[in-house]
Parts: structure tokens; sequence; C-alpha cells
């Protein structure tokens, strides 16, 4: 009788779940029809494509779950697939991730009529475990009409945004909620190396108006003249500027094209159908959706650009900035945490801190520039004090705690995760975030008292007062 009441209370159990299951997914899983993919693209991007594989299709319905990118990321690897098929999204490094957890399944490449590389980016990954089905441009994203206000020049360079010019004008999300910012923030660590690309992204964080919760927070912001420029993936960029007439897009000098990709689930619980999927993403029909007005993606296919309309960008025909840079996917993706954490420790939870710190860095500099060339006509004199407060001001604010020799090495990353809501990270992630926390604080002080005193110096050398 015990066994037969356990037996019952399992299948009212049973029972009163399966209500609350998505009907597509019941649906998916009794009779094989539904093909489940994972990704972080907007629904004015995967829907037309969602009704064009179900055309071509009809023996599959495909159910889309959205979620963040780092989201995505951390779903598959503590929850498993959780009956998902396919992940699809732009950042490679995130598949990078999913693969060294052995999430992926391989995935033999179809036949696009794509070269290899796209500069020196590899379109498939190397070892078959996803596939290109796009290519991806980061850059610039500008409200011309607010920059005109505020009489800004527009931006053609990532260094371009360290300039005290554009201090409160700047919008950017966090990687840690964003697959493509997180993207952003590693190329230019790879481009410029560990310390200088911190550096680089301390002093543009100092201009920071706001640090945005998702992607299309940035493209919102400059749309609405919240603020002025933005950082964005390039199809999100051109299809806002492509309604707004102030809007612009355009890539920085030094930018690169990356491969958006997709990949099969490892115990993907339908895998004819996913494969199904992917092959309709790489298909004629599939690439040429790519250039519609509404999407304004880049094809993997050279030939869907024939369809494109006049002045399209295309990454096989557009100069990138340096053709030897290989963006390092592996490197990338095991300190991929890191890179996000460390992010947040030091420029998401400091922007007001930052604004400060740069607001006088940047106003001792200008003021000593002019001090020395009024030196160099006699008319005052140079202020070696103020200047060496101001380098060593410069040296604390964009300060790094972690080395780039413990950011090369997996085993000091490998334990670092995005934190689930109402979970407790491990002990060691919760040392290293306080003393993150601590480094930081302690630096933003140091260069703050720096550059006071440098200013104190530098105002009494033009005559502004006396010392107090």
């Amino acid at each position: 009788m015990t066994g037969l009441r356990a037996l019952a209370r399992g299948l009212v159990a049973a029972l009163l779940l399966f209500p609350f299951l998505p009907p597509e997914f019941a649906a998916g899983r009794e009779t094989g029809a539904a093909v489940s993919v994972l990704t972080s693209f907007p629904e004015g991007f995967y829907e037309p494509v969602r009704e064009a594989f179900e055309a071509a299709h009809p023996q599959w319905r495909l159910r889309i779950v959205n979620t963040k990118t780092t989201a995505a990321i951390s779903q598959l690897q503590e929850r498993g697939g959780d009956s998902v098929d396919v992940f699809w999204a732009s950042a490679p490094d995130a598949f990078e991730v999913l693969k060294a957890a052995k999430r992926l399944e391989p995935v033999a490449p179809r036949p696009t009529g794509a070269p290899p590389t796209v500069g020196n980016q590899p379109i498939n990954d190397p070892d078959g475990a996803y596939l290109g089905f796009a290519l991806s441009g980061y850059g610039l994203l500008w409200n011309q009409g607010y920059l005109d206000r505020h009489g800004l020049p527009a931006p053609k360079r990532w260094e371009d945004l360290r300039r005290p010019v554009y201090a409160r004008h700047l919008g950017i999300t966090a990687p840690s909620r964003s697959g493509t910012m997180h993207l952003m923030v590693e190329t230019v660590l790879q481009m410029q190396g560990w310390e200088r690309g911190w550096a680089t992204w301390l002093e543009i964080a100092g201009n920071l108006a706001t640090v945005t919760a998702r992607s299309y927070g940035v493209v919102d912001g400059v749309a609405k003249g919240r603020f002025g420029v933005g950082l964005s993936i390039d199809f999100l960029g051109q299809s806002a500027g492509s309604g707004e007439e102030d809007l612009r897009f355009a890539y920085p000098a030094d930018s690169l094209f990356l491969p958006a990709s997709v990949a099969l689930l490892r115990g993907a619980p339908n895998p004819e159908g996913a494969g199904a999927f992917i092959d309709f993403l790489l298909s004629p029909a599939g690439q040429a959706l790519l250039v519609r007005p509404d999407i304004q993606r880049l094809p993997v296919r050279p030939d869907a650009y024939a369809a494109a309309p006049a002045g399209y960008p295309d990454p096989y025909r557009t100069e990138t900035g340096d053709d030897l840079f290989l963006f390092d996917r592996a490197l990338s993706g095991a300190r991929y945490e890191l890179v996000n954490l460390l992010f947040d420790e030091l420029v998401t939870f400091r922007v007001k801190t930052l604004n400060r710190v740069w607001q006088l860095i940047h106003e001792g500099e200008a003021r000593l520039s002019a001090l020395y060339v009024s030196a160099l006509y006699g008319t005052a004199s140079h202020e070696p004090v103020a200047a060496e407060l101001l380098r060593a001001a410069r040296a604390a604010a964009t300060a790094v705690p972690v080395s780039a020799a413990e950011a090369a090495d997996p085993a000091f990353s490998m334990a670092l995760r995005r934190p689930a809501r109402g979970l407790p990270v491990s002990s060691r992630q919760a040392e290293l975030e306080a003393a993150w926390r601590a480094f930081s604080r302690q630096r933003l002080d140091e260069a703050l008292a720096l550059a006071e005193r440098a200013l104190i110096i530098l105002r009494v050398a033009g005559g502004e007062g006396g010392w107090p």
C-alpha cells in the first residue's frame, strides 16, 4: 500500500505540474515538432526568421527562449539546457564558455561560399563546435542633433571617448549584462593589452552619463537624447538609425568584424529540427533575410550582398584596423566572468566617483598644458610638482587589481561565476570581489586627493587665489 500511495502522489504531482509547461513546449515533447532556440537577439530580428523558417519547414515550429547572453550562459552552465536545442547569439566568446563547459555538440560546416576568415578572424569555430551565420561589427552610435546642440565632434576611434569634451555625454551597458558590451570591452583589452586596455576603459568611464541595464537601453538613450554617444553592435545601431534622422552609426577606425554564431546543444531533444534550423540560417533564403531594412545584419554568404541596397556595409570589402590582430576567443572565454565582475567593481558601481576623479585630472592637465605654453613665452613658470601629482593621479585612477598574467591563467578565473539571484557566490569569489572593491575605492580616493592638490598649485600659479 505504501508503494501505491507513493505512486499515486507522484502521478498527482505530475498532473499538477503539467499545465504550467508552455503549450508549445509540451507539444514539442510529445510530437517532436518544436525546435527550441535560446537567444539574446531581439524580437524584431528573430520573429521574421521564425516566420520564414516555419513557412519553409511546416513540420517544425520554432520555440524562442529570449534572454541576455550572460543569463543564457549561466542557465546552460548551471542547469543544463532545460530541453533547449540551439544556442544562437552574437558573441563568439559566449560560445567558447559553453564549449569549455562541454555543452556543445560538434556541428558540420554548411556550404556558404564564405572564406575561412574575415580580416584575420575565423568565421566558423576551428574546433567545429559552432558556425558563424552573420558577421558583427561593433562601433559608435551618436545623436547628431545632440552633438550639434552641445558643440561636440563625432567620435572616430575608441580612444576619442577618453577626451574630456565627452564628459557626461556617454552611455554604455555593463558587460555583465550584455554579451555585446562584453565583446567590446574584451576587444579593447586584447588590442591594447591588459593594462593599457583597462586604462582606456577607466578613462572612458569618467565620461559616462549612465550605465544602462541592457544593450537596447544604450540605443534608446541616444535616440531620446538622454546622452549623445553610445557603444553598440552594428545591427542595433543601424536599424535604429534607419528610422531616426539624427542617429548615426560608424565603425571605429580600429574596428574588426566577428561572427555571430549558432550551435547545437549537447543533449538537444530535437537534433533533427535543430539541424534544419541551422541549415536554414545558412541557406540563400535565410541569408537573404539578413539584409532586409528592418534587420540589417551582415550575412556570411558573400553572394547575399548582391541584393543589399546601395551603401550597405560589406565586411568582405571593408578595411578594418589591423589585419594582423586575431581576437583570441579561447582567452576571452576563459576569463569571461573575470572581465565582467572586474568591470562592475571598477566601473559600473563607481560611475559618480569616476566622473569626479577624471573631471579633476582633465582640468589639471588642461591648466598644466596652458601654463606650459605660457612658460614658453616667459609669462608664467612651469609647475613640476603639479605635473608629478597629476601623473600619479592618473596612474592611481587607471590601476587594475588583477595582473595580465593572472588574467591569462585559466585557473585564476575557473571558480568565478555570474551571481545567481538569491544564491551566494563561492567564498573565493566573495573574497576577490571584496578585495577588488577595496582596491578601487582606495585608488580612486588617492587619485582624487592627488588631483585636488595639483589643482590648488595650478590655480595659485594661474593667479586665481592664494594658498588655502
